[in-house]
């Protein structure tokens, strides 16, 4: 018997064991059952023919490569693999549905990418011919020519054919030769039922077929279902909520039974977790990971000896960003030299880096370039000197994931058939691309209800079949022909995708399969998908006619994701100090539950590591500079309007300062420890860019009235309602009148709108303004460091009289002046945040409905997109201008 697939095989073994066992029989012969590339496979290796070497499919894809990058053209593309793939499949297209193209004297009229691909074809049948190997594509046709110099098939056994919904000739031809054979294919019987319905949308579709699920099974508990589905890749996960989803049953009933159901559709290997952290282990022996990489590495638990291990791990990247020491690239050497804070003790574990430097010191010590078979054993002692595959038990389907992630390293070994040596990266690159190309599923476990493709299902019989997304743009499904075979070549020989006739010839005889494969056959598709109006299938109407309305009450009723309840209760904030300075306070004001996630729960969000410098990190940098610039004379800077007015060299001035600050940083280990991977160039170009801005800044800030700076970075503790801040204020300058000026740099277009209204968008500068500088407050200010546009944005008391002179009657520092009586607000407004704070008010509560949640990253733990639509206020514009 053969059939299609491998799945398909299985499934008729599972069937004929199913049927044997419910006729009372204990004991029978096991059915030969073969798949077709299997039966052929073995055949071939019967046969005479097998005095050639047959190349597995990833020893034909790296021929093909190396070909291509060996021709004329090959350094001129950008995707080498890709094309060896499509070549490999062009290949196999010619076998299959136009041999005789495969003599070379057919070719020569061809033209562009059908040309060059004629080049690489010439090569690659050379390279056959020394080699003594021949493609799978050819081991069809070649076993036929080898069975008819049999005279006598009488030997050979009938073969009967399950689950083709289409012969190729090629595969004619070997059945002739073979003998008698007989296609089998689904007859309908007098007791089908079929039906095309339309849904309103694809919920209400997926919803029903889950109904009619549950109601074929409750009905007979050994029915075996199949669900049909176009684009199951996109949809798998909108299917398996649905299926996992039970029904609301009022109280009144017991709960619905969980549905018993697998997915026929596999992932690529390399998606694996256990072959993704095998690969990662082995590129890192010998180039940088990226920090995600990193972090999955760590996570996955498949490098790392125990879970305390693993946790360490973990808290070692913690604190790096918590320095703001990340960076887009680790390699190994990285994490062993890495020291936190200039300290000895290393960032991360010493048994884990041990591991890694042992499994790159035996690589070091192997040859440059040796046989993949060589690779392959080199490979099992190098993972498991890195403690790959971890310390956590193994599920049944990760053992079965490890089974075949060995048995893809194992072809690996087979691509030196030709005697080709190559080095680690060109494995590595190598087993990267097979188990790209690998799909991997667990075995079936002969689930009631099996879900797949449409084309997955040849060979599949049952007792229902429901088929999703029978809509006219996804049924007959539409490909692209191969680019490199000549269109009219591709159509003249009906190849797939060659033309819409050739999809709609296809799928015909899919669906007329699927008609008959069951007694119950529905089709259905959703009237509206992604805000498109969708059209029924033609090729379904023409089976059976127009679709039908589904009713409202044949969608099924769903369980809420949540259950609602008021909860009232609080739990105070349980210690008086607080860390982060104002910002607690502020995610107070713009949403409550934001500051108990991430104050109280140290949920932080980690900015991703950018190949340059990041904007936190340039803001950084402006302020550590602008910082030395107001320092004093002690460390080189000035500290009074009268110093900044008799600088002669204004920009040799904040040039030597920006130097000094990013050599410092680049030297050092601590602070400023993230300038140290940087190439000198991008550092000198930074500066650059630094002293045209600060130097822009202070000729902006040379006609102020006069000043003299009390001090930079001031920290201070301040106390709000009995709760404890460390706070550090940029800068604070004392006037001629002998006040006070608080100044905080921004880079962007902050103004003082960002204190109005009772929930402010930032308490930081009032914050400063009544609790850490309580007397003699002239103004608070936001000093915009921008290219091109510097100036001060705030409110000041007497702008004209304390900031400069010439300020317009219009300009908001004038027009909105600094009062007591706003002060005293701010003051009750922030006491209001910390009482609530200290209180543990944590309701989920943006300010701004939707646009508060976009800058915040804890949308997973708050749920806030299962409750009702947060309305969004109107964007509050900034009326006050600018104060140049």
């Amino acid at each position: 018997m053969l059939v299609s697939t491998e799945r398909a095989a299985r499934s008729v073994q599972t069937a004929f064991h199913a049927a044997r066992r419910a006729e009372g029989q204990s004991a029978w012969r096991t059915p030969n059952v073969f798949a077709w590339d299997s039966w052929v496979r073995d055949r071939w290796m019967e046969s005479s023919a097998s005095e050639l070497m047959l190349l597995n499919a990833l020893q034909e894809q790296t021929l093909w490569l190396r070909i291509i990058h060996e021709s004329r053209t090959g350094l001129e593309l950008l995707h080498p693999g890709r094309l060896a793939a499509a070549a490999q499949q062009a290949y196999q297209l010619l076998a299959n549905y136009s041999p005789k193209t495969l003599a070379g004297s057919t070719r020569p009229q061809w033209l562009g990418d059908p040309a060059m691909f004629a080049e690489w074809l010439r090569e690659f049948e050379k390279r056959c011919r020394r080699e003594g190997v021949i493609s799978t594509s050819l081991a069809t046709q070649q076993l036929a020519e080898a069975l008819q110099e049999v005279p006598e098939p009488s030997g050979r056994p009938p073969l009967l054919l399950i689950g083709f919904d289409h012969l190729l000739e090629s595969q004619k031809t070997l059945l002739d030769s073979w003998g008698p054979w007989h296609l089998d294919q689904p007859e309908p019987s007098d007791r089908q039922s079929h039906q095309y319905f339309a849904a309103s949308d694809s919920v209400a579709e997926v919803a029903t077929c889950v109904r009619w699920l549950r109601a074929r099974l409750k009905e007979n508990p050994d029915a075996q279902l199949i669900v049909v589905s176009t684009d199951l890749q996109a949809r798998r996960g909108e299917l398996e909520r649905a299926l996992l989803d039970r029904p609301a049953t009022n109280g009144s009933e017991n709960a619905a039974p969980d549905l018993d159901f697998e997915f026929s559709l596999g992932v690529p290997l390399a998606q694996t977790s256990i072959a993704r952290s095998a690969l990662l282990l082995m590129r890192w022996l010998f180039e940088p990971l990226s920090e995600h990489e990193i972090d999955w590495l760590i996570t996955s638990g498949h490098c790392t000896a125990s879970q305390n291990e693993e946790i360490a791990l973990a808290e070692a990247m913690y604190k790096l960003r918590e320095r703001g020491m990340e960076r887009p690239q680790w390699s190994i050497d990285d994490l062993v030299d890495f020291q936190l804070g200039g300290k000895s003790q290393a960032a991360f574990p010493t048994t884990f880096t041990a591991r890694l430097l042992a499994a790159r010191r035996q690589l070091q010590q192997t040859k440059q370039s040796q046989s993949p078979l060589d690779w392959v054993n080199l490979t099992h002692r190098l993972l498991e000197s890195a403690g790959w595959p971890g310390h956590r038990s193994i599920s049944s389907i990760a053992f079965q994931t490890q089974r075949r992630w060995e048995t893809v390293l194992d072809t690996c070994g087979s691509l030196g058939f030709d005697g080709t040596m190559m080095d680690w990266e060109e494995f590595v690159s190598a087993t990267a691309t097979a188990l790209t190309s690998t799909i991997f599923a667990p075995e079936s476990t002969g689930a009631r209800i099996q879900i797949m493709g449409p084309f997955e299902s040849a060979g599949q019989m049952a007792d229902g079949i429901w088929f999703l997304g029978a809509h006219d743009e996804s049924w007959p499904s539409r490909g692209t022909p191969n680019a490199l075979l000549p269109i009219a070549l591709q159509r003249e020989t009906a190849m797939p995708h060659a033309s819409p006739l050739s999809d709609w010839s296809l799928a015909n005889e899919v669906t007329q399969r699927l008609i008959n494969s069951a007694d119950e056959v529905i089709f259905s598709y959703s009237r509206h998908a992604d805000g498109i109006e969708a059209r029924p299938s033609r090729l379904v109407m023409q089976h059976l006619g127009n679709p039908t309305a589904l009713a409202t009450d044949d969608c099924a009723t769903r369980a809420p994701l949540t259950e609602a309840f008021e909860d009232s209760s609080r739990i105070p904030f349980p210690h008086l100090a607080v860390s982060g300075g104002s910002t607690p306070l502020t995610n107070q004001s713009m949403c409550p539950f934001r500051a108990f996630g991430i104050t109280r729960l140290a949920t932080f969000e980690w900015e991703p590591a950018e190949a340059g410098l990041s904007a936190r990190q340039r803001g950084q940098l402006l302020h550590d500079v602008l910082n030395r610039v107001w320092s004093g004379g002690n460390r080189g800077g000035i500290s009074s309007l009268e110093e900044l007015q008799q600088l002669a060299d204004l920009s040799g001035f904040v040039g030597t300062i920006v130097r000094n600050v990013i050599e410092s940083g680049a030297n050092s280990r601590r602070r400023n420890s993230f300038l140290s991977r940087f190439p000198k160039r991008y550092l000198e170009l930074e500066a650059e860019r630094l002293m045209r801005l600060v130097s822009e800044w202070l000729a902006y800030e040379r006609e102020r009235l006069p000043f003299a700076i009390e001090g930079t970075e001031i920290k201070s503790e301040v106390t709000i309602a009995g709760l404890t801040f460390s706070v550090r204020m940029d800068r604070v300058d004392t006037l001629a009148s002998g006040k006070k000026l608080l100044i905080d740099y921004k880079s962007g277009s902050d103004g003082p709108t960002a204190w109005a209204s009772e929930r402010p968008d930032n308490v930081q500068l009032p914050l400063y303004a009544t609790f850490a500088v309580n007397s003699d407050l002239e103004g608070l200010l936001f000093g915009r460091v921008r290219p091109h546009d510097p100036d001060f944005c705030g409110r000041l008391r007497d702008a004209s009289a304390s900031l400069r002179l010439g300020l317009s009657p219009q300009s908001a520092l004038v027009k909105n002046p600094l009062t007591d009586q706003q002060l005293s607000y701010w003051r009750e407004v922030i006491e209001r945040l910390g009482e609530e704070f200290l209180a543990g008010r944590a309701e989920v509560d943006p300010k701004d409905g939707t646009k508060t949640c976009d800058s915040c990253h804890l949308q997973a733990v708050c749920r806030i997109y299962e409750q009702p639509a947060v309305p969004i206020s109107d964007d509050t514009q900034d009326a006050e201008g600018s104060d140049a």
